[in-house]
C-alpha cells in the first residue's frame, strides 16, 4: 500500500493499494482527491454530502469486472482498507482499477454539476473562494 498525503485538508491522505497484482482505489478516496482537486481550483467544498452523492453517482458508471472489482462484506481486502480508513464501512463494494478511474473527467463532471447548479439559481456544492475559480467562466454550449 502506498499513501499519498494531501496538503489539504491536512491529514487526508489517499491509497493506492496493491492487491492480487492490481492497484486499486476506493469511491472514498477518489472523493478525497477531486475534494482537494477543488480546493487547489479555488472552490471549496462546502456541502460534502452533495458533492458525495454526484461523484459516488459519476462512479456508476464503472462497472465491476472491467474497471472494478466488486467485493463481498467484510472480505479480506475490505477488511484491510476499512483498517487503513480508505473506505468507511464494510459493506459490499466496488473497489476501483487504479488506471480505470477517468479522475479529470470526474473533476469536470463534478465542476460541472456546481456550475449548473450555481446557474439555475440552486445551492452548489462548493463556493468561488479563489484563482482559478474567480475568472473562470461557464460555457454550456462547449460541455
Amino acid at each position: 500500500m502506498k499513501r499519498f498525503s494531501l496538503p489539504h485538508p491536512v491529514g487526508e491522505q489517499i491509497s493506492c493499494v496493491l492487491w492480487s497484482g492490481r492497484y486499486y482505489i476506493t469511491g472514498t478516496d477518489i472523493v478525497r482527491a477531486l475534494v482537494f482537486r477543488f480546493d487547489a481550483f479555488g472552490r471549496p467544498v462546502k456541502n460534502m454530502k452533495k458533492f458525495e452523492e454526484g461523484v459516488f453517482s459519476d462512479l456508476r458508471n464503472l462497472k465491476p469486472g472491467m474497471d472494478a472489482s466488486l467485493e463481498e462484506p467484510k472480505s479480506p481486502f475490505l477488511d484491510l482498507l476499512f483498517k487503513y480508513q480508505c473506505i468507511r464501512t464494510q459493506k459490499k463494494q466496488k473497489v476501483f482499477f487504479w488506471q480505470s478511474v477517468p479522475h479529470d473527467r470526474l473533476f469536470l463532471d463534478a465542476l460541472e454539476r456546481d456550475l449548473k447548479r450555481e446557474k439555475s439559481g440552486l445551492e452548489p456544492t462548493s463556493v468561488v473562494a479563489g484563482e482559478p475559480a474567480l475568472s473562470f467562466t461557464y460555457d454550456s454550449q462547449r460541455s
